[in-house]
């Protein structure tokens, strides 16, 4: 099946092909979830948060990779972010070797921002929260998930329309 993650709001798409502008991007999902109550971070807090605990030795870790690459790249410009992090208390430079080689293409934390986002570790990994605007859990979802489970969820909270 193909990619279906089609997302509603519909942006003029920026030039990403500078490596400047990725990385930028990625610093500001990063303070956006690092500094929740700070003013400067208004627009951050009216989005929602898909976040996903992964490890390097996590098999079905890896196998929802491309799957979550798909989500990043159809949610890039709406409401929603996908954040990656660690389950490893790796350093930050470690976390992300790790996500580039595992070919992670999604903003990737290391542990610390466990405690940032207000969620308890997890018992299982992978383990994927969504987060309303103003962080509170609203799905939790256990194990790896295909695009057929994560678009039905998404869909359920009106967060994403399904195509034909």
């Amino acid at each position: 099946m193909g990619n279906q993650f089609i997302y509603k709001n519909v942006y003029k798409e920026p030039n990403l092909k500078s490596i400047h502008n990725v990385i930028f991007l990625c610093v500001v999902v990063f303070l956006s979830l690092a500094v929740a109550q700070s003013p400067h971070t208004q627009e951050a807090e009216k989005k929602w948060k898909i976040v996903n605990f992964w490890s390097e030795w996590c098999a079905p870790c890896r196998q929802e990779i491309p799957v979550l690459n798909a989500l990043n790249e159809a949610i890039a410009f709406t409401d929603v972010i996908l954040v990656g992090i660690n389950f490893d208390e790796d350093p930050r430079q470690k976390t992300l070797a790790i996500a580039e080689t595992m070919g992670i293409n999604f903003p990737t934390l290391s542990a610390e921002a466990i405690s940032e986002l207000q969620l308890g570790a997890p018992d299982v990994l992978p383990t994927t929260y969504i987060l309303s605007p103003d962080n509170a859990v609203v799905a939790k979802m256990i194990g790896e998930q295909t695009e057929e489970s994560l678009l039905a969820q998404l869909t359920a909270l009106n967060l994403l329309v399904e195509t034909d």
